[in-house]
């Protein structure tokens, strides 16, 4: 009987060692899964600038601003960032990029200086400091770059 016993410890033995294995499994996973997602939805808030600064500079710059407030999660959000990041480099000595991402506080700081409801929303203003449009949603990169050259025109 005694063996018998012995053979039952070490089975629960190893069924512990297996738990605590497949948690570790399961949390370097997670780990993983975090970091592609945050890659994917450009890195951290640590390497991305204060929205609140970032908007306040481009407005005493002189210079007209496209603020793109977003998640870093949901799909259209995600869209519509891809298509900023690959139309707004064409305006950079034109037009102000602020890029707010309302998961974060900073973003949610100045999103209550605007006056929306939903996410994406882009906003586009003057060098006066006038909105003189806004979009609800995702846009095309061709209709980016139309509303881009309006404010432009302005």
């Amino acid at each position: 009987m005694e063996g018998h016993g012995d053979q039952s410890a070490t089975g629960i033995g190893l069924d512990r060692r297996m738990v605590v294995l497949l948690v570790a499994v399961a949390v370097l996973l997670g780990l993983v899964v975090v970091k592609l997602v945050s890659d994917r939805a450009g890195g951290d808030a640590a390497t991305r600038p204060d929205a609140v600064a970032a908007y306040d500079d481009a407005r005493a710059g002189g210079m007209p601003v496209y603020v793109l407030f977003h998640s870093l999660t949901c799909e259209p959000c995600i869209e519509i960032d891809a298509v900023a990041d690959k139309v707004v480099p064409e305006y950079e000595d034109r037009v102000a990029f602020v890029d707010a991402v309302t998961d974060e506080p900073d973003g949610q700081r100045l999103a209550s200086r605007f006056d929306f409801q939903f996410i994406p929303t882009s906003f586009f203003i003057s060098a006066e400091g006038d909105v003189v449009d806004s979009h609800t949603g995702v846009m095309t990169a061709a209709e980016m770059r139309a509303r881009l050259d309006a404010l432009l025109a302005e």
